[in-house]
């Protein structure tokens, strides 16, 4: 077993005793005190805090998001050091501005998760310590709280993190259900900083459960001869259709040159230009501003707009190709366990076998996905670290 799926089942294992009340000696009104806090200044990160108010998760909620994920380590940390170390950051990067500067631009926005009453006074607690930082820095910054984090909106992240769980048994989820499979989902994509290879690594995850839950079936269903060997076929079908779309997957959203890193590497470049020149403007005398000077930070503005506009876009056109293949795909699914009668009163009387057969692969699954984009997960890393580190310079020159 290697060391991050070590870690990993330690946090599943702290996860499992947080929601055993009896085993652990939490009651639930302290399990219910967990929340999620959102820290958006164009960069946007997602932080889980345990009902200490400590960070349990980190997680990059866009692509910019990475550059401060990756900067430093936040597990462990109160709300209050975490949203100062993340604007910290923010600052030594030029994604906060000094000098000459519009309070719009350096705008913090702060949301947290769970009871509101709590929420405000984290949130309170939060803005002075931040406030602090931007005294002691000499920066003019503008702190607002956002819209609650509600549970619909818990509902989707989770959703979109384990794909494999049915709207129904979403739904059916308490807050703090929710929260611990988002800690769960969080921790095993935690070194995956790319917002397509945790997408692409959660899909396959819930690929892989599907054929856990489709060779239990066939083994221990008692179906007969006939049956069986139309199931195995049909399977096999399957599972090529399958690993097709995982195979476009990585060639369009994540290998090098593919159209999605292609774009998101011109984003990043005009990324870099703007707040490099922005800083340059921001710390020039009010007097030596000239038009050409604001005409060309326009530019790069309206160039970063562009890039990213596109790179958007081309995040939507693909995953819409992909979703359109997965309803495909359920549909020969759907079509595949009707050969089998009962099939859902079968999956439910093998409900633990099935569970039982997940489990065992997980481990397999993960090693085998690391493997397969090693290339592509260092690649990411290293990007955004180089970003990073040309944005400090540029902002200390």
């Amino acid at each position: 077993m290697n060391k991050k799926l070590k870690v990993i089942l330690t946090v599943l294992m702290t996860i499992i005793c947080s929601i055993s009340v009896i085993g652990c000696g939490e009651t639930q009104q302290e399990i219910s005190e967990q929340k999620v806090m959102n820290l958006s200044l164009n960069p946007k990160v997602e932080f889980i805090l345990d009902k200490d108010d400590k960070v349990v998760s980190v997680n990059a909620l866009n692509e910019e998001g990475n550059v401060i994920v990756g900067a430093e380590t936040f597990i462990g940390k109160t709300a209050e050091e975490s949203a100062t170390l993340f604007v910290q950051i923010c600052n030594e990067t030029g994604y906060i501005v000094s000098g000459n500067v519009e309070v719009g631009e350096n705008k913090l926005q702060i949301s947290f998760s769970g009871d509101a009453k709590n929420a405000e006074k984290l949130y309170n607690s939060v803005k002075a310590k931040v406030n602090e930082y931007f005294t002691a820095e000499n920066i003019t910054a503008q702190i607002e709280k956002a819209s609650q984090i509600t549970k619909e909106q818990l509902e989707k992240l989770v959703a979109e993190c384990e794909p494999y769980f049915n709207e129904a048994k979403v739904k059916a989820m308490e807050y703090n259900e929710l929260i611990s499979t988002l800690v769960k989902s969080r921790a095993e994509t935690a070194e995956f900083y790319s917002q397509e290879l945790k997408k692409a690594y959660y899909e396959s995850k819930a690929f892989a459960f599907e054929k856990a839950e489709m060779e239990t079936i066939r083994f221990q269903a008692g179906l007969d001869e006939f049956t069986a060997s139309a199931f195995w076929y049909a399977f096999k079908i399957y599972e090529g259709l399958i690993d097709e779309i995982e195979e476009s997957r990585a060639t369009v959203l994540l290998k090098d040159h593919s159209p999605y890193q292609v774009l998101l590497k011109a984003f990043r470049e005009a990324k870099v230009r703007y707040i490099k020149y922005r800083n340059y403007v921001a710390n020039l005398e009010q007097s030596d501003v000239t038009e050409q000077i604001l005409a060309q930070l326009e530019t790069y503005k309206t160039a970063v707009e562009t890039a990213e506009t596109s790179l958007v876009a081309k995040a939507e056109e693909l995953h819409k190709s992909f979703d359109e293949a997965k309803l495909e795909l359920k549909g020969y699914y759907d079509s595949t366990i009707e050969i089998i009668e009962g099939y859902s009163n079968k999956t439910k009387e093998l409900a633990s076998e099935i569970s039982a057969k997940q489990k065992e692969i997980y481990e397999d699954f993960f090693t085998t996905f690391e493997i397969t984009y090693t290339t592509e997960i260092a690649k990411a890393k290293a990007t955004w670290k180089s970003m990073r580190n040309e944005l400090i310079i540029a902002n200390q020159e």
